[in-house]
């Protein structure tokens, strides 16, 4: 169970994340503060870019283990191949026992692609906290709505009013009576869901201090204003208005994106591959569900989807080009050290550098022609013509398949075989 505290994330795992990336956001804002510039958008953007640098490094790792992928791939899709349609448990021991050789043949670790996404999930959701709960994190904007919660305690029945706005929002229960920290926290929580038409709500609800309010009001609605119009706190909605611009972003972003990162991801046959179906309609779906999210959650939201979608396609032309200049026969080299010397603690023989021979012949050819020669092999072999022997017959004036031809035969059998 979750608990919020200064209106953070608080869970066990994705708490302390959050915290940490927390502190990188509000450095950031401090620094646009010192220089005059109080955007929530703004430092969206630069926390993107500052968190998708911090995991480059992941990023790099994961990729080439990708490329690797693609160049044992046909070695893989064959063993796959050899054993299809086989269910039982010896043949699935000797298919896996197959696969392991591939990946040690390589170098590579069949759990080397897992490890980074890993990482960058608990990163990624945390990251999104963040995002939705600016205000616990970063202090000048928790500080704008604390001016607007300090005038509304003061109110005569301010609870019951505040527990109809947290009604439409459909937030969690609580009693706002008091002035305890969780419970300024908790109206700073609600007040951070406004949009303009309740913040206009929020004022006929409190004419004793609206004019004081009214100041706090239009900083907020200031410091969540991008592109002079758009409104980070309110979803762009289904009608069509300048919010549109984040999820129409949104959506051509993760396209260009997922398009480059699966000019990295090895080539996968539809009939050799089950997840190749996968991958398609993750290419066609995630732009259609990037789209609707950011028409639904609070535009800050779909900024930081559109800005890491951006990030990443900058960073994933820079990976391509650096992927491409690598030498992987060199890489495998080094892979293949690394297991050596886990397999020399476990007692177990090095793997022979001489065994990738073949291998490496394939890191000079494009993917391209590794599947045209996979598939050669594929196709049935033609069969062999067989000799037609009829004029043999007809020279020495017997039937074919007599006694007398079986005869003749023997005699010139033994007659080329004779010793001498």
């Amino acid at each position: 169970m979750t608990t919020i505290v200064l209106t953070q994330y608080g869970g066990s795992i994705l708490g302390p994340i959050a915290k940490l990336l927390g502190v990188i956001m509000d450095f950031i804002f401090n620094v646009c503060s010192s220089i005059g510039i109080e955007n929530i958008g703004l430092c969206i953007i630069l926390f993107t870019i500052v968190v998708n640098l911090l995991m480059l490094p992941l990023t790099i790792n994961q990729q080439k283990f990708s490329k690797m992928t693609s160049i044992m791939n046909p070695e893989l899709q064959a063993i796959t191949e050899k054993y299809k349609g086989k269910k039982d448990q010896d043949s699935m021991m000797k298919q896996q026992v197959e696969q392991q050789a591939v990946y040690e043949k390589y170098g590579v670790s069949p759990t080397a692609g897992c490890l980074p996404l890993l990482i960058q999930m608990p990163i990624l959701l945390a990251l999104y906290r963040v995002i939705y709960s600016i205000p616990g994190y970063v202090t000048g904007v928790k500080n704008a709505f604390m001016g607007v919660v300090d005038l509304v305690v003061t109110q005569n029945g301010f609870t019951d009013k505040l527990i109809t706005f947290a009604e439409t929002f459909k937030l969690e229960k609580f009693d706002y009576t008091g002035a305890t920290a969780e419970s300024l926290d908790r109206i700073v929580d609600l007040l951070y869901k406004f949009d303009r038409s309740n913040w206009n709500e929020f004022l006929d609800a409190f004419p004793a201090i609206a004019d004081q309010a009214q100041p706090f009001i239009d900083n907020i609605i200031h410091m969540n204003l991008f592109l002079g119009g758009i409104n980070l706190a309110e979803a762009p909605g289904f009608i069509p208005s300048i919010a549109w611009v984040i999820p129409i972003l949104a959506g051509l972003s993760q396209w260009y994106s997922t398009k480059l990162m699966s000019s990295v991801q090895p080539a996968m046959d539809d009939k050799d591959n089950p997840m190749a179906a996968v991958s398609k309609s993750m290419n066609i779906y995630m732009p259609i569900f990037s789209v609707v999210i950011c028409i639904t959650l609070p535009a800050g939201v779909g900024l930081y989807w559109v800005a890491s979608s951006v990030v990443r396609i900058v960073m994933q032309v820079g990976i391509n080009a650096y992927m491409n200049k690598l030498d992987m026969s060199e890489i495998m080299k080094k892979n293949i050290e690394k297991q050596n010397k886990k397999r020399e603690k476990k007692g177990l023989p090095p793997i022979r550098d001489n065994a990738n021979i073949n291998v490496r012949k394939n890191y000079n050819k494009t993917l391209a022609q590794i599947e045209e020669e996979t598939r050669k092999k594929k196709e049935p072999s033609k069969p062999v013509e067989k000799q037609d022997n009829t004029k043999y017959y007809e020279e020495h004036g017997m039937k074919q398949g007599s006694i007398a031809s079986k005869a003749r035969m023997v005699e010139e059998y033994n007659k080329k075989n004779q010793k001498k």
